[in-house]
């Protein structure tokens, strides 16, 4: 036994963001390779060959996916992305090409391919990344003239754009690769080894010696889980696909982080007054911080392309597994009678809860660094892509948001009717280059009516002053193009790095100001250019600003009420129906994965909106109690298989009537928030102050598996009660931003199957 806690450990810090001017030089660098691929591009097609059609389709393509899509990751994967781009690309502009022949054949094909374009974001931010590209080789040829003849030089010059570009990013100040994937997930593993370590150690100290300053270093933990939120991460690198090492990863640090939260709160109940350590939660403890410790090494390995057996992380999971089942089946056979309180019960359930996260973590691992699966039984119902194949996994992730709530569905929709009408308008109106209008729509519209007007308005300064230059260039420069073909490519540069660093009025002014600069070289042009230019961005916006306006116009701020209060109407039927389960009246469990993982997708959506005027409720602790309620459900039915009713009437009954009073509570909240109303007060302490814990837990003589369901019961309702105060809390002191001004990290916290790293108290 140790003679007393051991040094808490240093917290690590979040890995370190890039600064400022790495920035700053960063967008600079972008900008050159794409006016460098852009202008060899068009040059050689124009001048050497004489092929203007072929010259325009492929400056276009590397402007597309060059400077108005989001292309990150390694050199490597960069290069993978823009020529699958391309490939994709070709079949769009030879669609387009023949959809040229009428206004509404280009519209109808504008809506399908809009639609499906938009709707593949659900493939992760990779897939994300590039559809604006995706939406302009449509675009680019569904307008007049209709020449399928020339249909060979518009394919040639995508492929010349595509390849050009994909070698200059790939030679030219090449991008830095970002850490291996894991990296942040082994740190954080070994943080929550050391911290476990050091609980263990105070929990074999001698009784009395355990105090606040030994065991009361939350922090610890908690900078151990920060380094594993998403924001950390640059959108294209979040693991978000529906592969399974995407899955994976995913799954690994979200139960990593519940893991650290739950170390957490057992270092502050340890630190409490009176608190007795035992050898049994030492035991569990002491197993957690092993299976971490190997699962931080596994990652390591892996990261530093060192060859090692993937399957230790399986095996370590059944080691923490066996550890598991050992302690409960002590537990259960009535070796925690000695326990004096609840507060103590408490503190064991809190340990078993961070091995159950710890055992979910390390499977996760496994399949992330291609191990072979665990057995299907002793696959947790949250890892069963584990077993799924990649066309299995596509296709749920795909039906899984066919459906009004999913904000993926809506946000295609409404981009897809927004581009449909403005080519429709634009055709109509015989506006002269079109497909600046869709341009316009495609990148001022948003996801809320309130940031798609900011936009607009913002896109539509810029573009007056770039016209303004413009006309004033096209006028002084007139027919002399030597002068254009010189000062293109130090002019894009200029352009292409000022959206990045200056915002949208910035990247529409100089914009502008290229595309002038471009057809002039193509045929003859005056300051009417720049007057087009303005009127189709007028035209292409406005349109954008109706349609967000008319389809789902609140965006992720009009439906994350709603979804919230869902989530939780199906958790107060979880609660009921996993408690009927436990006393022995199964019933069917609710449905809630699908809802957890639409709130997932609302919130991530919501962070990226302005902020509503006034302060906003917590939502992330909002969404925190739903995946709790998602996951622990799931986790206490799988542990206790449906069996016969418990054998103490009075003790049965008491759980049904605190399960009653917790679901009830809950669907009261439900109806608070939408609502809009204060949340019911002290729902938390009320329903507690009805629980029994301490008399019905203790001295029970029966089977293990029977004891054990009464005590994982109350465990339960007690966790649910506390999840009632954060939820109280919430509403009570939201989370309050400056009115009217996004968060100042546009990137989501949470995203499908990410829970909050939330109290576990």
């Amino acid at each position: 036994m140790g003679t007393g806690p051991a040094a808490v450990p240093a917290a690590t810090p979040p890995l370190a963001q890039p600064s400022r001017r790495t920035v700053e030089l960063g967008a600079v660098r972008r900008a050159a390779r794409v006016a460098i691929a852009a202008c060899v591009a068009f040059y050689t097609c124009q001048y050497l060959l004489g092929a203007s059609v072929t010259a325009l389709y492929a400056l276009f393509t590397v402007i597309a996916l060059g400077a108005l899509s989001d292309v990150q990751g390694s050199p490597r994967q960069r290069a993978h992305a823009y020529l699958g781009a391309v490939a994709a690309g070709l079949p769009l502009v030879t669609l387009g090409t023949y959809a040229a022949v009428s206004t509404w054949v280009a519209a109808a094909g504008m809506l399908a391919v809009g639609f499906a374009v938009a709707y593949s974001g659900v493939g992760g931010p990779r897939v994300a990344g590039v559809a604006n590209g995706l939406q302009l080789f449509y675009v680019l040829p569904c307008f007049p003239p209709f020449a399928p003849d020339t249909l060979g030089q518009r394919l040639a010059g995508l492929v010349v754009g595509g390849l050009l570009l994909a070698a200059v990013d790939r030679w030219l100040w090449p991008v830095t690769p970002p850490a291996p994937p894991g990296t942040r997930l082994a740190k954080a593993a070994g943080q929550l080894a050391e911290y476990a370590a050091h609980l263990d150690a105070g929990l074999r100290a001698p009784a009395g010696s355990v105090g606040a300053s030994g065991l009361a270093a939350p922090t610890t933990v908690e900078a151990a889980a920060a380094t594993l939120r998403l924001t950390q991460l640059p959108t294209a690198e979040r693991p978000l696909g529906p592969g399974i090492r995407d899955r994976s990863l995913l799954a690994a640090g979200n139960a990593t982080r519940t893991a650290a939260t739950r170390l957490a709160t057992l270092g502050e109940l340890l630190a409490a007054p009176g608190a007795r350590p035992h050898r049994l939660v030492a035991d569990l403890v002491a197993a957690t911080g092993a299976a971490f410790a190997g699962m931080a090494a596994a990652l390591r390995r892996s990261a530093d392309g060192i060859p090692g057996p993937p399957d230790a992380c399986v095996d370590g999971s059944e080691a923490l597994e066996a550890a598991l089942k050992a302690y409960l089946d002590h537990r259960d056979r009535g070796g925690l009678d000695a326990l004096a309180s609840p507060a103590e019960l408490r503190i064991a359930l809190t340990a078993v809860y961070a091995a159950d996260e710890a055992r979910k973590a390390v499977l996760a691992t496994g399949g992330f660094l291609r191990a072979a699966p665990p057995r299907p039984e002793q696959t947790p119902p949250s890892l069963w892509f584990l077993h799924a194949g990649r066309v299995e996994l596509w296709w749920r992730r795909l039906l899984g948001h066919l459906t009004p709530r999913s904000v993926y569905l809506q946000n295609a929709v409404r981009l897809a009717l927004g581009l449909a009408v403005a080519r429709v308008v634009a055709g109509s109106l015989d506006l002269a280059h079109g497909f600046w209008v869709l341009l316009a729509t495609l990148s001022l519209m948003r996801t809320s009516a309130v940031a798609g007007r900011s936009a607009m308005l913002r896109a539509f300064a810029g573009t007056v002053a770039g016209a303004i230059v413009a006309g004033a260039m096209l006028t002084l420069v007139g027919p002399h193009t030597w002068v254009y073909v010189w000062a293109l490519p130090p002019i894009m540069v200029v352009a292409f790095a000022a959206g990045p660093l200056l915002g949208v009025a910035a990247a529409q002014a100089g914009f502008t100001v290229v595309v002038a600069m471009l057809f002039a070289q193509l045929a003859p042009a005056d300051w009417r250019l720049a007057e087009v230019r303005l009127e189709d961005v007028l035209v292409g916006g406005l349109v954008g600003a109706v349609i967000g306006a008319a389809v789902w116009p609140r965006g992720g701020g009009g439906e994350i009420r709603r979804v919230a209060a869902a989530g939780l109407r199906a958790g107060a039927a979880e609660i009921e129906s996993t408690i009927a389960q436990l006393v022995g009246d199964p019933a069917p469990p609710a449905d809630m994965h699908q809802l957890a993982m639409m709130f997932d997708h609302t919130y991530a959506q919501f962070r990226t909106e302005p902020a509503p005027p006034g302060p906003d409720p917590d939502w992330y602790a909002v969404l925190g109690v739903v995946h709790r309620l998602d996951g622990y459900g799931t986790l206490l039915r799988d542990r206790h298989p449906p069996a016969a009713q418990l054998p103490w009437p009075e003790i049965a009954a008491a759980l049904r009537a605190a399960a009653a009073d917790v679901a009830t509570a809950y669907r009261d909240a439900a109806d608070a928030i939408a609502a809009g109303r204060p949340l019911p007060a002290d729902a938390g302490n009320r329903c507690r102050s009805r629980f029994r814990t301490g008399d019905d837990v203790h001295g029970l003589q029966s089977t293990p598996s029977v004891v054990g369901r009464v005590l994982d019961g109350w465990g339960w309702l007690n966790g649910l009660a506390d999840d009632l105060e954060l939820l109280e809390r919430a509403f009570a002191a939201p989370a309050a931003g400056p009115a009217g001004k996004a968060p100042a990290d546009h990137g989501a916290d949470v995203v499908p199957g990410d829970p909050p790293a939330t109290s576990a108290r």
